[in-house]
């Protein structure tokens, strides 16, 4: 059996391990009000159904800013490539999210359950495994059940420091 000191250690090894996608994917928004001029990552461009490719929401300057503060925090907790590697995983998730919402015709800033959650994780996750940084199935299992509550969390947060216009 299992104790509560176990799952309580097996949650903060998971923790530790991912936090470098974890701040990729809110360094977008915190850093965001920082540039005044934003450059989307799509440049534009439409798809065949006349919706853009991600949307302006998209930028450059916050997919730069997800890797690099990912990037830090990999250095900050002795293992620069981890970071760097689940940052940009993040980071694509992210972007694979957004297409698939401009695809199922969702504004920006529309819910989509669950993959508003785990897209980033999706990413960093499949990444990672590339470069053999994985976790166990209990591992695993953990990090998918704790990810959704703490990314609704630190969206109320955001929202209510004024970082976003929707608590979601």
């Amino acid at each position: 059996m299992v104790g509560a000191t176990e799952v309580a250690e097996a949650v903060v090894r998971v923790l530790i391990f991912i936090a470098p996608a974890y701040v990729a994917n809110a360094a977008p928004l915190a850093f965001a009000p920082l540039f005044k001029t934003r450059h989307p990552v799509d440049f534009g461009l439409l798809m065949p159904d006349g919706a853009r490719l991600l949307g302006d929401a998209k930028s450059w300057e916050g997919l730069l800013m997800g890797v690099a503060t990912g990037f830090l925090t990999g250095m900050a907790l002795a293992s620069p490539l981890r970071g760097l590697v689940l940052s940009v995983g993040a980071m694509l998730g992210d972007l694979a999210g957004s297409f698939t919402k401009r695809r199922l015709k969702l504004a920006p800033g529309q819910p989509l359950p669950l993959v508003d959650q785990l897209d980033f994780l999706a990413g960093a996750l499949l990444l990672g495994a590339a470069f053999n940084y994985t976790l166990s199935p209990p591992e695993l299992a953990i990090l998918v059940l704790i990810t959704p509550p703490i990314h609704l969390a630190t969206n109320a947060a955001a929202y209510l420091l004024r970082l976003k216009d929707r608590p979601y």
